[in-house]
């Protein structure tokens, strides 16, 4: 199991077939996209919609921020070929502002550094989050309408 000590935390690689860490991250994410759907006035936002079984099963590779014991945010990606695609990012709204985030994207940025780019979508209306990856080093590169009626915007840091 992959571990890296934070600040004041540590990631590590989650195992999201584990029923017990699937419903972690499930709380989680409830918990984070609740604020993001009520941000961009869309409260059907797809990551509200999971279950344990879906999580599961999304084959996406999953790492927690643990800290003060506990689950305070996440990240998953897929990696193809040399293109990695940031599909979630979470933070307890309790652990707002702490850090969290960026360390996350950070350890992303660092564990496949031999990418050439990182890809990521956020709702258009995020502005915190679309600041957060700006200042990462993503940019814009696209906003595109999705079936659902939600503005996304997808953002790419070019590593190579």
């Amino acid at each position: 199991m992959m571990k890296q000590k934070g600040k004041e935390g540590m990631i590590q690689e989650i195992n999201i077939e584990a029923d017990e860490w699937a419903e972690a991250v499930l709380l989680l994410q409830f918990r984070s996209y609740a604020v993001e759907a009520r941000l961009i006035g869309f409260p059907d936002l797809p990551p509200l919609q999971d279950t344990v079984a879906t999580l599961q099963q999304c084959g996406e590779r999953f790492y927690g921020y643990i800290k003060q014991g506990q689950l305070a945010g996440a990240i998953s990606y897929e990696r193809a070929e040399k293109t990695v695609h940031i599909c979630r990012l979470m933070v307890d709204p309790g652990f707002f502002r702490q850090g969290i985030a960026s360390a996350l994207i950070e350890f992303v940025c660092h564990q496949e550094r031999n990418a050439n780019e990182i890809i990521v979508m956020t709702g258009s209306a995020n502005i915190p989050a679309l600041r957060l990856y700006e200042r990462h080093g993503f940019r814009e590169v696209e906003q595109m309408r999705m079936p659902e009626g939600i503005w996304m915007t997808k953002l790419v840091k070019w590593l190579n």
